[in-house]
């Protein structure tokens, strides 16, 4: 049957079978070479309602593709299950400490956790942790790092895979170090994290006692595993995400002014007219001039100069930091306005997408 007759069999639409055939999750039983259309057999019905079943069941899409590689296989498929029992109910204990911990805010009031630790400490040299280290995942305690249980890699290691030392303890993004310590200065969430460093087999590992909720809420800590690459001494320029910033010049009348603070928002859908407080935006102003140049006032700075900072139409050009931050012109009711690509150290070090400052044209 073709793929739409298909999709009303198993009571969903084209588009979902179409991406299941993509990533080779459910593949038609035959495909025309000569005009594309898909053909599937009556049976990949029961196959579709299993992949529904296991989505349901709290499988991701590729957890799925395993269950179905194994299909037959008992062994195999009985160790998929017992590890998804176990992730289950683990998210289950979880959901019944947030619940007693809320249970306890309703009654003394709601506070905001954090550490506000002292991350002003001495530096003291330890040689054996400059360089670059693999973030594996966390588990609950050292013996199961030791057993060699599988880790959880969605709370800490999903987005941030490798933490530099670099020598001297220099900082970088959020991150620096003195000889023991991993230090973190997080906003409003400064704190520090104890490391050992452990040679296991023929690989060298850092363990650290991660501070997490858990830590917030009983002093209990957990264990973040990080295995060595290599151990070089990376300066924070070096690993830091580069823009192409050699752009030639194109002009753009249009954005030639002075911009003051309008607002800031973590993606272009979430774009607003409406104005933030300017005591907010540490992005206060920032000018256009003719030919390229252009000066950006900061709460704390300010940046001008064709060494550090030039544009050309559709990007501001941070020289000093390699960031090519794209801008856009919104007109919205009589009133121009400067979407400007915000690329922080969470952008640079931390490999997350860009946000967004927005401007409006002073008039003044």
């Amino acid at each position: 049957m073709q793929i739409g007759e298909f999709a009303g069999l198993c009571g969903t639409n084209i588009s979902l079978l179409r991406y299941y055939d993509k990533i080779g999750l459910l593949r038609p039983a035959f495909t025309d070479v000569v005009t594309g259309y898909r053909y599937y057999a009556p049976g990949q019905e029961r196959i579709f309602r299993g992949i529904t079943m296991l989505g349901r069941a709290g499988f991701s899409l590729k957890e799925i593709g395993r269950v179905l590689e194994n299909a037959g296989n008992d062994e195999a498929l009985a160790a998929v299950f017992a590890a998804k029992q176990q992730e289950i109910a683990e998210m289950l204990q979880a959901l019944r400490d947030v619940q007693t911990y809320m249970k306890g805010m309703e009654e003394t009031g709601t506070e905001e956790l954090s550490f506000n630790e002292n991350i002003d400490l001495p530096f003291v040299d330890d040689p054996a942790a400059v360089g670059k280290w693999a973030v594996l995942g966390h588990w609950r305690n050292r013996d199961e790092f030791y057993a060699g249980k599988k880790p959880n890699t969605k709370l800490y290691g999903e987005q941030i895979r490798e933490i530099y030392f670099l020598p001297g303890g220099e900082q970088y993004w959020v991150y620096g170090w003195t000889k023991g310590k991993l230090l973190i200065d997080e906003y409003r969430n400064p704190h520090w994290e104890t490391y050992e460093i452990e040679e296991i087999g023929n690989e060298t590992y850092m363990l650290l006692d991660h501070k997490g909720y858990d830590y917030l809420v009983s002093g209990k800590t957990e264990l973040v595993a990080m295995k060595r690459v290599d151990s070089r001494p990376y300066t924070r320029r070096e690993i830091a995400r580069k823009d192409a910033i050699d752009l030639p010049f194109a002009d753009d009348p249009d954005v030639i002014g002075q911009w003051k603070t309008w607002g800031f928002c973590a993606t272009k859908e979430e774009f607003s007219t409406e104005p933030e407080p300017e005591e907010e935006q540490y992005w206060k102003s920032v000018t256009f001039f003719p030919g390229g140049s252009c000066t950006s006032v900061f709460e704390d700075d300010v940046i001008a100069g064709d060494d550090k900072q030039t544009w050309t139409k559709g990007f501001l050009l941070r020289k000093y930091n390699d960031c090519a931050c794209a801008y856009e012109i919104r007109p919205v009711d009589g009133r121009d306005y400067l979407l400007i690509e915000w690329k922080s150290g969470d952008y640079r070090w931390g490999g997350f997408d860009t946000n967004y400052y927005i401007f409006v044209r002073d008039m003044d």
